[in-house]
């Protein structure tokens, strides 16, 4: 009984049409002493069930379990959990009486990784996706003024399950984000899809569609939509309405749209932010009110490389996999937040989700201003994609994860899947058309956005691969030489299955199918991270250029040296939308209090990825991505010739919509010596250069330094990069080198102590 409609009912804006059904659930774990039935029906007593906080987790993987090999052991199939493994679930909740007349919706967010629903002991249906929403009309099961008794029978293994990630969820099980009752009127919305769009010249910006209503009352009826644009204060800025009349049991989609002159964008730098009100108005009923918040942007994808609002846009990603170290699958806003402004403070400005993230995640990317790559839960599918069994399955999170998130405007690209590729040559061509299908439901469903379907990383006679077949964005994963070869000869080898059948792709081929000219490393940089592990080079994995076990080269330099390079690819070519570095964070169930991961940590894949803890503290990876993702470089040395009275470099500037003249240079210099890199003075630069331009930048030398210079000693000039806001995305030093024939002793003079006489 698998549930195959995934429209959301909006929820109302009156706080009052809600119940929050998160709190202490009733929990009954498998094996069972009764039918699921019984453990699910009113009658039966729960009061010696274990009283477990939701949402959060019933199950996961307990570090302080085994040290052992467990029998059939696959983290990504769970064949070692028994199919009737799991729980029932169960919370009591009084409806209002006021909620009479109304029809009431029961929706979960996310139950992972399956589960079957009652209410008052009525089988509603069954879900098995473990990242998308569920709803069920439960208004002839439930009546105002009573108490309803919601159900959920968890399912910790099923046939689809390895679709959504399991294998970095930690065998999680329970309610992963929020469950909720709402009434909404007998007529009502049941859909709203309302594309906000900008025009070329970026001066318009429309918000057209529709708003679907339908008569769930017994009478005919008459229903009118308002829909109003207000900007940041509130005050309306435009507004359209429409109409019409509905038979009873009758559903009509009213078209609307409306247009405002010269929006403020939205991009990463200023998240310029609208709200929506939708009202319904329907006679012998309640006004009915929806919001949400809209944004206008225009991304442009061309040979020429992508453009957001008219200028060159580089996403500086991550990959961010939903795991709390206390809650699993479930992230709190709180921590979620605090997740993001740290990405915000490493000069972070995308994610790609590696598998469908939280409802919240994509509210917060609009407020923070974060491109949101939303990957679409199809994982791993070398055995089954060319199955015709696991289509709907797959289908079913396309429809949920895009009809949930396409109004956002973070939202820039779905992720179609993650390495999805048959196993043989034979099945090939099956897998290759579903793949096809699953891009046009996206765009059916969303025809506003681009696809792209990330790819297998090199393994076994796999060298690569970049994937042009599907989709409107190149994808690849890890290896780089690919896409070099492709950039330098206009053709590449990929692929057609696992058992390496090649064929031989052209640019002129991929453009005249369908692909933007733009590409994308959706994962990349994959590193084990151990903070404790100072000396392990070899903890970067899959990786071009190997790095030497025995070089004794600190990890940091191994990560950085490594970042360098593969970013610094993706950043200076033109036609590439950017990067998702893999991951930011990755999960770990701890054992000591409160899921604290200084305690003993068994991670997701058994291994430490990721540039912060499970509990949000930098490693020193996080200060190295800081770096190299800020939207300026400068130089790191500088030779200077006698009669130089200036430095003077090129930067280019990779912010969007942000001139480098709104910016501060605040400069340091200093001569050579021990205590040089400690500097009190500075001095503010001017500079200007526009958006994607690169433009000189002249500093002058301080006297002192250039008189040290002069006398062949080196100098150093620090450089703080202040944006607008006053955020600081880097400080940078330049090391000043004399001409090779003038360079003389550094001064090795201690001139730090108790005695030491400062000039």
């Amino acid at each position: 009984m698998h549930d195959t409609t995934n429209r959301q009912t909006p929820r109302l804006c009156d706080p009052a049409l809600t119940l929050d059904l998160a709190g202490p659930w009733q929990v009954r774990k498998w094996p069972f002493d009764a039918d699921e039935q019984q453990l699910a029906a009113p009658g039966t007593d729960d009061g010696d069930w274990e009283s477990i906080s939701q949402p959060g987790k019933i199950f996961y993987a307990d570090p302080e379990a085994e040290g052992r090999e467990i029998a059939d052991w696959n983290r990504v199939t769970l064949t070692h959990i028994d199919p009737e493994d799991g729980a029932v679930l169960r919370r009591k909740m009084a409806v209002p009486s006021d909620w009479r007349g109304k029809r009431i919706i029961l929706r979960f967010d996310a139950v992972f990784p399956a589960g079957r629903f009652y209410i008052n002991g009525h089988l509603l249906g069954e879900h098995m996706s473990g990242l998308t929403p569920v709803e069920f009309d439960v208004s002839d099961h439930v009546a105002a003024g009573t108490d309803a008794l919601v159900a959920v029978r968890l399912i910790r293994r099923h046939p689809f399950v390895q679709m959504d990630m399991v294998r970095h969820s930690l065998e999680f099980g329970g309610l992963a984000q929020s469950a909720l009752l709402f009434a909404v009127e007998p007529c009502h919305m049941v859909e709203h899809h309302l594309i906000c769009e900008l025009d070329a010249a970026l001066t318009t910006g429309t918000l057209a569609g529709s708003v679907t209503v339908a008569n769930r009352g017994a009478s005919a009826t008459s229903a009118t939509v308002a829909v109003t644009l207000s900007d940041a204060d509130g005050t309306p800025v435009a507004s359209a309405a429409a109409e019409a009349g509905l038979a009873a049991g009758e559903e009509a989609a009213l078209p609307v749209m409306l247009a405002i002159q010269d929006p403020l964008l939205w991009n990463d730098e200023v998240p310029n932010l609208y709200s929506v009100a939708i009202t319904l108005q329907v006679e012998s009923q309640a006004q009915q009110h929806v919001g949400y918040r809209a944004g206008f942007r225009r991304l442009d994808l061309t040979t020429d490389g992508p453009r957001l609002n008219g200028h060159p846009v580089k996403f500086r990603g991550v990959n961010h996999l939903t795991f709390h170290p206390d809650h699993g699958m479930h992230t709190p806003e709180p921590w979620l937040r605090q997740n993001l402004m740290l990405m915000k403070r490493a000069n972070v400005n995308a994610i790609r989700t590696h598998y469908t993230g939280p409802r919240c995640l994509s509210d917060l990317c609009d407020e923070l201003g974060i491109y949101l790559m939303q990957e679409l839960a199809i994982d791993w599918g070398t055995d089954y994609i060319h199955d015709p069994q696991w289509v709907p399955p797959a289908l079913l999170r396309i429809e949920g994860g895009v009809r949930r998130d396409r109004h956002h405007p973070s939202l820039m690209v779905w992720s179609v899947g993650n390495e999805n590729m048959a196993k043989t040559k034979e099945i090939a061509e099956a897998g290759w058309d579903h793949l096809r299908q699953f891009d046009a439901l996206a765009k059916q469903l969303d025809p506003s956005r681009p696809t792209m379907f990330p790819p297998p990383g090199p393994a076994n006679a796999i060298k690569g691969i970049l994937e042009l077949r599907v989709g409107d964005i190149a994808d690849t994963h890890y290896s780089f030489d690919h896409i070099k070869r492709f950039l330098a000869d206009g053709e590449v080898d990929n692929p057609n299955s696992w058992e390496a059948d090649m064929v031989r792709h052209t640019r002129e081929w991929a453009l005249h199918r369908g692909w933007s000219g733009c590409w994308f490393s959706s994962e990349y940089g994959i590193f084990n991270g151990m903070p404790d592990l100072l000396h392990s080079p070899y903890a970067s994995i899959i990786d071009d250029v190997v790095e030497d076990p025995l070089s004794d080269k600190s990890t940091l330099q191994a990560f950085e040296d490594r970042l360098r390079r593969e970013w610094g690819l993706m950043r200076d070519d033109p036609t590439c939308l950017g990067g998702a570095f893999f991951p930011w964070l990755c999960c770990g169930a701890g054992s000591a209090d409160g899921g604290n991961p200084w305690g003993w940590v068994r991670w997701g894949e058994d291994a430490d990825w990721g540039v912060v803890t499970a509990d949000l503290l930098p490693k020193p990876f996080f200060w190295a991505m800081r770096v190299l993702f800020s939207p300026v470089w400068f130089p790191s040395r500088l030779t200077w010739s006698p009669g130089d009275t200036e430095l003077c470099f090129t930067v280019e500037n990779q912010y969007n919509s942000i001139d480098l003249k709104d910016c501060t240079l605040r400069v340091q210099q200093a001569g050579g010596g021990d205590y040089m890199t400690m500097m009190r003075k500075f001095q503010d630069v001017g500079m200007a250069c526009a958006p994607g331009a690169a433009a000189e930048i002249r500093i002058p030398i301080d006297e002192g330094v250039l008189n040290g210079l002069q006398e062949g000693r080196f100098g150093l000039c620090r450089c703080t990069l202040l944006s607008p806001d006053g955020f600081r995305p880097v400080t940078a030093e330049i090391l000043i080198l004399p001409a090779a024939d003038l360079a003389g002793e550094t001064d090795k003079t201690m001139t730090i102590g108790p005695d030491a006489v400062l000039e």
